[in-house]
């Protein structure tokens, strides 16, 4: 389990390291970052205008103190949607970028993983189709997680099953790649548990922490792919050094 929990660390390292790791995991987050500064640069004009467009109606000063307090006020409102709202918005924009950077991350496991080329529609149908199925599973495992935490002594179960599902989302993206269907998927988490679920429980906490959630999504696909790439050559998984 001390594999995994510290997996996290590795996979930030790694990428701190790496250009094109890093290139690809600030990518997203800037493209969130200047969609927000858009849309509430556009959302605090459309509430001024309408502000001002009102106090004019009736006979205020449209640049008095009460105009000033009224656009202070929707900006604060505006940048705390912004920060509650800006990791899933991040999560959102990084999915296209998500198997990009998992294949960018292959090379550099220990050991590295060897690519794997898709050409033709058929080929890319299929990892769409294996990719939703995943998806499917998952979400479905996810709602059963949440009603078996209300049943008293399933708890730790339960806890544990969300980190194996944490964890089987971003190790998906090099098994996917491989056209491994989700039934070598789930053999996989249940023939390394222990390295799973301490990856898992490492990335929910991240997840849980405010601004550092930002940043653990590219943290936990290149943790993800390092998983696979350590399991596959051998069932132990050993300690980081």
């Amino acid at each position: 389990m001390l594999y995994g929990l510290t997996l996290p660390y590795a996979a930030a390292r790694l990428i701190v390291v790496t250009p094109a790791l890093l290139f690809w995991s600030l990518l997203p987050l800037a493209i969130t970052l200047a969609l927000y500064v858009y849309v509430i640069a556009a959302l605090q004009a459309w509430v001024l205008g309408h502000v001002n467009a009102h106090l004019a109606a009736w006979g205020w000063d449209p640049g008095g103190w009460t105009a000033w307090a009224v656009a202070l006020g929707s900006r604060i409102l505006l940048i705390l949607a912004g920060a509650l709202t800006f990791t899933f918005a991040s999560t959102v924009v990084a999915s296209p970028f998500n198997d990009i950077l998992a294949a960018r991350a292959e090379p550099l496991a220990t050991p590295p993983m060897s690519p794997v080329a898709q050409h033709g529609i058929a080929a890319q149908a299929r990892l769409i189709w294996i990719d939703l199925v995943k998806t499917v599973a998952a979400t479905i495992a996810g709602f059963a997680a949440i009603l078996f935490s209300l049943v008293p002594l399933l708890n730790v179960g339960t806890a544990v099953a969300v980190c194996l599902l944490v964890c089987f989302q971003y190790t998906s993206y090099p098994q996917t790649r491989r056209q491994e269907r989700l039934g070598r998927g789930l053999r996989f988490l249940l023939r390394h548990a222990w390295a799973c679920t301490g990856f898992g429980a490492a990335i929910t906490v991240l997840y849980a922490i405010p601004f550092v959630s930002s940043v653990a999504l590219p943290v936990a696909v290149v943790g993800g792919t390092l998983l696979v790439a350590r399991a596959s050559a051998g069932s132990t998984l050993p300690r980081l050094r």
